[in-house]
């Protein structure tokens, strides 16, 4: 079975390549956009919920609070350079180029950390 992964990004170009990315690697993806469908989609369960470096730190708590509701999945949040790691967060990782977050996607859903 596939692992299960939900990207939410506050601009669609980056969740839309995420989501290929992901896609062409094996993955199940769900992507959302926005405040709306991320708080919509975080009710489903997936092994991962990816945050990407657009969704601002406050909105990404409340996103990280509902996926932890819904899920017992792992928590990535991608960072800008110089951003710190939220504690709510699982992982925190600056991965700017696209190659650099499905290999630490990889990394995290086979327990290569």
């Amino acid at each position: 079975m596939n692992k299960s992964v939900l990207v939410v990004s506050w601009e669609s170009n980056l969740a839309r390549t995420r989501e290929m990315l992901l896609r062409s690697a094996g993955y199940s993806v769900t992507s959302a956009v926005g405040r709306a469908q991320a708080h919509s989609r975080c009710r489903s369960s997936a092994d991962l919920l990816v945050l990407g470096h657009s969704v601002p730190m406050s909105e990404k708590k409340e996103v990280i609070a509902c996926f932890r509701k819904h899920s017992s999945g792992v928590v990535l949040s991608l960072l800008r350079s110089h951003q710190q790691k939220l504690p709510e967060a699982d992982f925190g990782v600056e991965a700017f180029e696209p190659a650099d977050v499905v290999g630490v996607v990889r990394k995290i859903l086979h327990d290569e950390v």
